[in-house]
């Protein structure tokens, strides 16, 4: 199978290789002693998550890097949905569900930290797929990181006044160096070697390759995922189902949200989708480990439980994408019909 053909065949079946990865993670997870392997499960998931960033850093134009720190409006709204507004709707749909269901305040704690920290390096990996600006999501993935440090504290504080809930600053800079630093130190020096071994001919030719590791790893971190967070969440499904509905309430409305603002704001196709996908997406991993210091099991829960509806949410919009495209471009074409007619 060439490459064209094997990245093709990886992105037509998305759908189906994602629930065969939730499904198969699942039932190890069911079967599997997490808590003994712990640390080789950390560093499993840092490993499979450079593995699905790496390849997309090898097409990150460094150069194009420059422009996207100059994209004040994008990266504005990026910020704004992601560590502002997101926590606000989050609590309005945990009020509207406490209306027909009681909420645990310790779980409703939990569903409002799972949106207030910074989004997922997977933003990155969805953009690339989508053909989005990968240099601005990147950007963006970069400055949301450093500006949780401030934001998420004051966030819990607002939330939480009744619980001592700690965040380590120390886990948000490893998490920045482990998934964004290292991936593209290595993808800029592949980049660079492939460049000089092969020429831009030669690199053209494999360039389909490495969207193809990232979409293997994506597979891989979903399967990981649901192998790990298997027994919890088997273990209170009334909980999880409850944590559930206000989740999916966010996505919907998040992702609602960010397609007519971004249309309404004239920003273009890429930009939005880099703007979308990281906006929208969240860190579960650190949520789960603030809940976790913070001594609070049922607060842990929405954050574990996130990547149920998280993945689903963002790879259904990642196949919307070339619908998305045909949207934003008609809107393009409207404001400038003399351009597009020369």
């Amino acid at each position: 199978m060439n490459l064209v053909k094997l990245k093709n065949n990886l992105d037509k079946y998305l759908p189906i290789y994602v629930i065969i990865a939730m499904g198969l993670g699942f039932y190890f997870g069911l079967h599997t002693n997490v808590k003994a392997h712990k640390e080789t499960f950390h560093w499993l998931n840092v490993f499979v998550v450079i593995m699905m960033i790496y390849p997309m850093m090898i097409n990150l134009k460094i150069a194009e890097m420059k422009f996207a720190t100059k994209q004040w409006k994008q990266i504005g709204v990026a910020l704004l949905m992601g560590l502002v507004l997101a926590p606000i709707l989050m609590y309005l749909f945990i009020q509207v569900v406490a209306l027909f269901v009681p909420i645990n305040p310790q779980l409703a704690l939990g569903l409002l930290l799972a949106v207030v920290v910074p989004c997922s390096s997977m933003s990155i990996a969805y953009t690339g797929l989508s053909e989005g600006n990968l240099e601005l999501a990147t950007i963006i993935v970069a400055i949301s990181f450093i500006l949780a440090i401030f934001v998420v504290p004051v966030w819990l504080k607002i939330f939480a006044s009744a619980y001592n809930v700690d965040i380590s600053i120390w886990l948000l800079v490893i998490t920045i160096v482990e998934v964004i630093i290292v991936p593209m130190i290595l993808g800029l020096g592949t980049r660079s070697y492939l460049f000089k071994k092969l020429g831009e001919s030669g690199f053209m030719k494999i360039r389909p390759l490495f969207p193809s590791i990232s979409l293997i790893g994506m597979y891989l971190i979903v399967f990981l995922i649901f192998l790990e967070k298997a027994k919890l969440i088997a273990s209170k499904p009334v909980i999880v189902l409850i944590a559930l509905i206000p989740i999916a309430l966010y996505y919907l409305a998040a992702f609602l949200l960010m397609t007519f603002t971004n249309k309404g704001a004239r920003i273009n196709y890429k930009d939005h989708m880099a703007i979308t996908f990281t906006a929208v997406g969240k860190n579960e991993g650190t949520a789960m480990a603030i809940a976790m210091a913070a001594g609070m099991g049922v607060m842990a829960i929405p954050p574990a439980v996130v990547p149920i509806l998280q993945i689903p949410f963002m790879i259904g919009y990642l196949k919307l994408a070339k619908k998305v495209q045909v949207y934003f471009e008609e809107k393009e074409l409207k404001l400038n019909p003399i351009s597009n007619n020369e």
